[in-house]
């Protein structure tokens, strides 16, 4: 992973990671509001002094294909030679992506192919994360959601590495309950995938377990009580090691029915990706026999139907809901859902054999 990773209160380092990158003048990629309304981006410019900085701060949550193309525009019509993704998982990937293009002619359309192809490496980028969830300061991968389709596509790339990650725990503070109820969920779902993967190796393993122990007893705290900081600490570097999990082992189907979830219906996308959890710990539980007791272990129960229970209880403490009934989506709704929701790399990527049958049986069990 060549993302060089600071943890703790560091978001005080930008200028001087600026500065060694080369930079003259930084894009500044955030979302509409969050950022500037508590101040984070306004002491952000300012340490980025004496460093000239544009900002496109108009990322909505899972951006389309158009907001990638306008951060794309600015950075190359303004000349900055930086970018610093500031947010959540979508300005993040909004910003490798720019980043990962910088002055060349070819398009954010033209990127998210398959398999990902980036015509030789673009400009630095540092990601600044202020959700403990998405682990996207890590990871190579970068999402466009494709409202056409009602379904979202990866682009899957080196180049899309950040080149400095400034995991700053008290960025997070301000965080809404659902935010952090949310993106922990996604967290949860990266270790949990990325343990379960055909992709995983002992390496991606150990990760995704740590993740877990870091998660499991302090997502309740962190919804509690936001101002928490060992909480919130905590959170940070579960999410941190999953992410990293993740960006050697990729997601696996419970993420990729997640994404008609949320295209379509606006399920946020952690939410999205822990409906189904729990119906795939007990469906993928018979393929991985060896990896079984070290998973419910770590997550302190004594079976596999208690770790699918214990999900969905922890979903409950937290406020979020656990059937798609409580979210509007019908029983009618579900045939469709079975059609958009096979991303092929990650339906292969599960430990057992995934079909339309499979994912029409696990979407009525959560109905």
């Amino acid at each position: 992973m060549p993302v060089k990773v600071v943890f703790g209160e560091c978001l005080s380092q930008i200028g001087v990671f600026a500065a060694e990158l080369g930079a003259s003048k930084a894009l500044i990629v955030t979302g509409k509001r969050a950022m500037r309304e508590h101040g984070v981006l306004d002491r952000m410019i300012g340490l980025l002094k004496p460093i000239d900085v544009e900002v496109f701060d108009t990322v909505e949550p899972n951006p389309a294909m158009e907001t990638f193309k306008e951060a794309h525009r600015i950075l190359r019509d303004r000349h900055c030679d930086l970018v610093v993704g500031l947010g959540g998982g979508s300005p993040i990937d909004v910003a490798k992506v720019a980043a990962a293009l910088g002055n060349k002619d070819q398009t954010p359309a033209e990127l998210f192919t398959t398999p990902t192809r980036i015509d030789g490496r673009g400009l630095p980028m540092i990601a600044v994360p202020t959700t403990s969830g998405t682990g996207s300061e890590v990871t190579p991968y970068s999402i466009v959601s494709d409202p056409e389709n009602g379904t979202k596509k990866a682009a899957n790339h080196p180049y899309l590495y950040p080149d400095v990650a400034l995991v700053d725990p008290s960025l997070c503070k301000t965080m809404p309950r659902k935010v952090t109820a949310d993106t922990g969920l996604d967290a949860i779902s990266h270790a949990i995938e990325s343990y379960w993967a055909k992709r995983s190796q002992p390496i991606t393993d150990s990760l995704a377990l740590e993740a877990l122990r870091h998660i499991l007893p302090n997502l309740r705290r962190a919804c509690e009580n936001p101002m928490d900081m060992e909480a919130r600490s905590e959170m940070a570097l579960g999410a941190l090691l999953a992410g990293m999990a993740l960006s050697n082992t990729m997601a696996t189907a419970a993420h990729s029915i997640s994404y008609p979830l949320t295209v379509r219906f606006g399920v946020p996308h952690g939410l999205a990706c822990a409906l189904t959890l729990p119906s795939f710990i007990r469906f993928n539980a018979p393929s991985i026999p060896g990896k079984v007791p070290r998973l419910l272990q770590t997550m302190g129960v004594g079976s596999v139907n208690e770790a699918a229970e214990a999900l969905r209880r922890l979903m409950v403490d937290i406020g979020e809901p656990v059937r798609l009934s409580d979210l509007g989506i019908g029983g009618d709704e579900i045939p469709w859902i079975v059609e958009h929701g096979f991303s092929a790399a990650r339906v292969a990527n599960n430990p057992r054999e995934v079909t339309g049958k499979v994912v029409d049986e696990i979407l009525r069990e959560v109905l």
